[in-house]
């Protein structure tokens, strides 16, 4: 009789004694940080954020493939994609999902070479995009004056540009800070990482707006008050400086939302240096964002005092957000059928109040009066839209999922270049003197995606490809240390110094 091969038993005991060491030494091991700013999520990151089924402090850490239903969030820079309004399409903001198979092999195939698995698929948060693209259009609909001209859907369109921008930002810099927190970066390294985040927030937002003002430039007084109702002497240099009198039609945003870019850092700081006592500062922000927007009067063209709120409400969805994905996953929180229950009863809420204030009626006529005062200016709205992302990005549904459609995700990805360029289409003399109304409509929907898609195409992608590059050379040159520099050597001797106490400190 021939011999019984060995082989099973050996690559059984040799699967234990490899398992039994592999969670011996991680129990031991300090956990992996990363070098510099501009380091991925592939490199495994400091700080990551699980949604759903993922523990943080589980006695075991599970591989992603082990939990099949596992979905981790990370941050990865790409510029070619979008997900908010002017916005952070060039550190956007993806749901990796991980490969279902496997990880655990056959007693029998232990012996074998392992295939290296095949990248994970990486998903973007779509219905953001799907968002962003329906706002966009809402903003051309007003403008054409075809439709409700009364119920002011731009504002609606322009508030959900201001909360997604918002929102987006602060999600990314809060993982970015954490990570770089958790590594105890220099002054230096968080020198650079501000720096990138700055450069890529000017060339996603200002090459499309002086390319805009370079053709007003080049028009009649007449076409310029007819495009961008431009009633005084056109200068060029206070335009494109953001002179108060000189924010022509659409361009009036643009300062307002490259304002709060700069309040962004300070606002993450301060959420994250007051730690689990962030709610302190959430809630009377909350209160003062309401009471702003319920009673203080808002409009286009105003400077940035009375729509500070707006952008405030999404950076506080996104604080909420990122601290209650982390609990989730601190304590392995399940979510049970009544908690499902609950959060789509209050999504639903959410959505009710929001389309019965954006029409006026709804709610209003068929339970009880609207209680808050008539507005005069732009509906309040944000209040609605924030807990409709949040939970959607804890719990998606339906709603995300015909956000996803397709057509509504081109039109997110053109909508820069839509909400900025549609109105030499919508006041053209040609276009708008069409006698029937459908010619006049699929005119303007035809011409007004061929140049968005234009204006992405020649304007928009190279300058995120531009931004892509510099973002590599300032990874470069922050790995390579001060070399001398005055300013930098400084810092390092700072950043030093502050270490050594913080030693002594703890000895």
């Amino acid at each position: 009789m021939p011999k019984r091969s060995n082989r099973k038993p050996l690559a059984a005991l040799a699967t234990a004694a490899r398992n039994g060491a592999t969670q011996y030494f991680a129990s031991r091991a300090p956990k992996q940080q990363g070098a510099s700013f501009g380091s991925t999520c592939s490199k495994q990151p400091a700080v990551s954020i699980m949604l759903r089924e993922t523990a943080m402090h589980s006695p075991r850490r599970p591989k992603l493939a082990d939990a099949p239903g596992a979905v981790q969030l990370c941050v990865i820079e790409c510029s070619d994609e979008d997900t908010s309004m002017v916005s952070a399409s060039e550190e956007q903001a993806f749901l990796e999902k991980p490969s279902a198979r496997s990880e655990d092999l056959d007693d029998d195939k232990v012996s074998k070479p392992k295939r290296p698995s095949p990248p994970a698929a990486k998903t973007k948060v779509l219905f953001l995009d799907g968002a962003r693209g329906l706002a966009a259009m809402s903003v051309v609909v007003q403008h054409s004056g075809e439709f409700w001209p009364d119920l002011h859907l731009g504002s609606v369109g322009v508030d959900v540009f201001f909360v997604l921008s918002s929102f987006l930002l602060t999600w990314i810099l809060m993982v970015k800070f954490m990570k770089l927190i958790s590594q105890g970066a220099s002054y230096r390294t968080w020198f650079y990482a501000l720096a990138d985040y700055f450069q890529k927030r000017f060339f996603r937002v200002y090459p499309l707006f002086f390319v805009t003002v370079m053709a007003l430039s080049m028009m009649t007084s007449d076409d310029r008050a007819r495009y961008f109702i431009a009633r005084n002497k056109f200068d060029i240099f206070k335009t494109l400086t953001f002179d108060f009198d000189y924010r022509y039609h659409v361009l009036w945003t643009l300062p307002l939302e490259i304002a709060y870019y700069f309040v962004i850092p300070a606002f993450v700081l301060a959420a994250l240096g007051m730690r689990r006592f962030w709610w302190a500062g959430a809630i009377p922000l909350t209160t003062w964002a309401v009471y702003e927007g319920v009673f203080v009067f808002r409009t286009s063209h105003m400077p940035m005092r009375p729509h500070i709120t707006t952008f405030l409400t999404g950076s506080l969805a996104a604080v909420v957000f990122v601290k209650l994905d982390l609990w989730i996953k601190a304590t392995d929180f399940k979510f049970r059928w009544w908690h499902t229950l609950f959060l789509r009863a209050t999504e639903a809420l959410a959505i009710a109040m929001l389309f019965s204030v954006c029409f006026r009626g709804l709610l209003f006529n068929w339970v009880h009066a609207n209680p808050a005062p008539p507005p005069a200016g732009f509906p309040y709205t944000s209040a609605f839209l924030a807990p409709i992302m949040v939970i959607e990005m804890i719990q998606p549904s339906f709603v995300s999922t015909t956000l996803e459609w397709n057509v509504l995700r081109f039109w997110g990805k053109i909508s820069f270049s839509i909400y900025m360029l549609h109105t030499f289409i919508i006041q053209n003399h040609t276009v708008d003197s069409q006698r029937y109304y459908f010619d006049r409509f699929f005119a303007r929907l035809i011409l007004v995606q061929a140049l968005a898609t234009t204006g992405y195409i020649v304007i928009e992608y190279p300058s995120q490809l531009l931004a892509q590059r510099i973002s590599r050379f300032l990874v470069e040159q922050e790995k390579k240390g001060p070399h001398g520099s005055v300013g930098f050597m400084a810092l390092e001797q700072i950043d030093n110094i502050r270490k050594r106490i913080a030693g002594k400190m703890l000895s």
